[in-house]
This record gives C-alpha cells, structure tokens and sequence, in this order.
C-alpha cells in the first residue's frame, strides 16, 4: 500500500470517528433534555462512547504525522535512487565512449599519427574531467545528484562549473537530505536562469571544507534578488519566480535542515551574480 493511501485512510477514519463523537454528545444532549432520569444506566454509557469515539480521533490524527514524514522521506530516497540510477546509466554510457576514444588513440598511435591522436585526446579530455569532478565526494548520493544537476543544466545550454575540494567524510547530515539541499538551490538556480532567459548562463557549485565546518557555495548569474528578500526568501511560500503560485518552498527546506545541523545558510546577490553560501559544523 502506497503512503498517500495510507495517509488518506487514517483521515477517513479520523474524520468518522470525530462525526460519530459528535452525533453522539448530540443524542446525549437529546435525551438528557427528554428524560433527566439518572437512575437509567444507559444515560452514564453514551458520554463513555463519546468519549472514547473522540479519543480515537485524537490518536489517529496524532498517526499522521510520522506516516506524513516518512512519505516525504520515502519520495526523497526515490528521487535520489532516480539520480543513482540516471547517473549509472551515465557512466556505463561514458565508459563505452571513453573505450571507443581509446581505441581511436590507439591506432592513431600505432599509424605514428601522435599529432593527430594528442589533437584527438584534447577534443575529450573536458568531458572525462567534468565527469571525474563530479564523483569527488564520499557519498554516492550527493555524487549523483551533482552530476544529474550538471547534466540537466548543460542540457539547457548553461555552462556548469563544479569545484569539489572535500570528501564530506564525517558529515553528521544524512545523505538523502544533502541531496535535497544542493539539489533544491542548484534547482533554483538554474530557474532564474532559464526562466529570465539569461545570456550566456552560467552556474557554479563549490563544496569545500576547513577544521570547522562543511561549507557549499552555489552560484548564478542570473537577476539580482533585492536586498529586502535575502532573508524572506528562505521563508515558507516566498518565491522569485516569474509565474505566480509556484515554488517558494524549496529554499524554505533547505534552511530548515541547515539549521537542524545547527548550520547557516543566506544569500547574497548583485548585478553580476548571486550566490547560495552556508555551511554544517563538523
């Protein structure tokens, strides 16, 4: 059974419960009212039903809440495992293009053709280092995530740079909410760019570290964010965008589990560029 169904049936049930706990007190009203006679013992049993009827409410609403946590979780773990699986599929493609590249240099070599196979090796040398950029930290997660960002990113002509400086071993936060984090500002990031329509789009992502802390720095060339927004736009519902009634919780989440690392997370932006700093305490 799927959480959403789940989660509908405990409010169906919830619901039901908390109707019948009315209609109930209703009928105890009724016939309290009909017949003030204390001496018949089904008069003290139906405060009793509604009673526990309204008690079976309360527990199954107070139930919602770690299924609706683990729904979120569980839809996280499934988009990470989409990225693992888009990123695998992209190594194995890599791994065949990059045999076949060594098979061309190869014979080049072997036809004493070096000009032509060092001409050859630099043509795909910017595509193995982008690929090995990605795969620097120790989690396979955040790893896939990166390069599934990259890739879509350059797939709307926007240039990617990635500079990966730590492995983020020993990081307290999990890997699924890392995932979220990078990949809800990188998201962001690459909306104002698309969105707005910027000339010559470019992206940064760094992840670096010192004996404090992890720190992340995302950056875009894109519009400038007022100053007045730096800290509203971390706020539940706020949001930039172009089309109204969209987003607006991304940034919202990826503070929250910052701060829940007891982390910071702003922003600050110009006409040149705006950049997604922060940082999770080691």
């Amino acid at each position: 059974m799927k959480l959403p169904l789940v989660n509908k049936t405990f409010i169906f049930v919830a619901a039901i419960n908390l109707l019948l706990a009315i209609l109930i007190i209703f009928v105890a009203i009724f016939v309290f009212r009909r017949s003030f006679d204390l001496r018949l013992p089904e008069i003290y049993l139906l405060p009793v039903i509604a009673l526990l009827a309204l008690s079976g409410a309360v527990a199954t609403i107070s139930m919602l809440r770690p299924f609706a946590v683990l729904n979120i979780r569980l839809r996280q773990v499934e988009a990470t495992l989409e990225d693992l699986n888009k990123l695998n599929n992209t190594m194995r493609s890599q791994r065949h293009d990059f045999m076949n590249h060594l098979q061309v240099v190869y014979s080049l070599m072997d036809l004493g053709e070096h000009k032509e196979a060092n001409a050859y090796i630099d043509k795909v040398y910017d595509q193995i280092e982008k690929v090995s950029t990605s795969l620097k930290t120790s989690i396979p997660a955040v790893n896939a995530i990166l390069e599934a960002k990259r890739q879509g990113a350059e797939n709307k002509d926007i240039h990617v740079s990635i500079d990966i400086s730590s492995t983020l071993s020993g990081i307290s936060t999990p890997d699924w909410q890392l995932c979220k984090l990078f990949g809800n500002i990188i998201d962001n990031s690459i909306t104002a760019l698309t969105e707005n329509q910027i000339e010559n789009p470019q992206l940064g992502i760094e992840l670096f570290e010192d004996i404090h802390a992890f720190k992340f720095r995302i950056s875009n060339n894109g519009p400038s964010i007022s100053q007045d927004l730096w800290d509203k736009i971390f706020e539940a519902g706020v949001t930039t965008r172009l089309r109204d009634g969209e987003g607006g919780m991304g940034l919202f989440i990826c503070k929250t589990i910052v701060e829940k690392h007891m982390g910071k997370l702003w922003v600050i932006s110009d006409d040149v560029e705006t950049v997604f700093e922060g940082f999770i305490p080691r």
